[in-house]
């Protein structure tokens, strides 16, 4: 009977210590007020013929952050240069702009606002459109639907960056939607904490996406979070 006992309040103590339970994650970043978080981004664009490159120093200062998850974000071109087939050209960085979005991360369209037809930085927001619908585990996959195909996505661990706890995500998928074609592979460093991005890559291999748009052979984006 003793044993029975002893046995009885080991597993109750490892139960409440948590011992037996796995860590889930959101995903979903944790956005707070007066936070000001600085990408750095780098994107080519490769066909038979040309290649076009992007890089791009970018602030993002959250406006407001709602407890729904609701926030908006003020985005500002701190610098950047475009290179088409070698020749660099300085970018404007025109005014700083702001959005709103729901709780669900979705832009809120403004009022008269138009939206453009661009159906490569479309492909490339919903690459990075990672968040699973419900709480992963490491190890777990998850499809998401978008907008030029389906994808698949896996929780792949824990890693440090520069001594910060993250979490690695990959993605593979097909574009085979409204037109589009071709394979699409991402990978994305977030932190374990607020969930915020840290490094995210993504490449394209043979994109086509409409008769309007030029055959490509590649397409590589990399954003990274720098410290200024």
């Amino acid at each position: 009977m003793k044993f029975v006992h002893s046995l009885a309040l080991l597993t109750a103590f490892l139960t409440l210590s948590g011992f037996h339970a796995e860590d889930t994650f959101t995903l979903r970043q944790k956005y707070k007020k007066d936070d000001v978080q600085v990408y750095l981004a780098n994107l080519s664009i490769i066909a038979d013929d040309s290649v076009v490159e992007m890089e791009m120093k970018t602030s993002y200062k959250v406006l407001a952050a709602d407890e729904d998850g609701a926030f908006e974000l003020e985005e500002t071109l701190l610098s950047g240069t475009f290179k088409f087939n070698g020749e660099e050209h300085a970018m404007d960085k025109g005014e700083p702009k702001s959005n709103k979005y729901d709780k669900d991360g979705s832009k809120i369209k403004k009022d008269g606002e138009e939206e453009l037809e661009d159906p490569v930085s479309d492909a490339i927001d919903d690459v990075f459109e990672y968040e699973p619908k419900q709480a992963v585990k490491i190890g777990e996959t998850w499809k998401h639907d978008g907008k030029f195909g389906v994808s698949t996505l896996t929780l792949e661990g824990r890693e440090k960056v520069e001594e910060v706890n993250c979490l690695k995500i990959t993605l593979k998928g097909t574009m085979d939607k409204k037109g589009a074609s071709g394979d699409v592979t991402a990978t994305f460093i977030i932190r374990e904490d607020d969930f915020s991005p840290v490094v995210m890559e993504a490449k394209m291999d043979n994109p086509k996406f409409d008769s309007d748009t030029p055959p490509t052979k590649k397409i590589e984006v990399k954003m990274k979070r720098t410290k200024d």
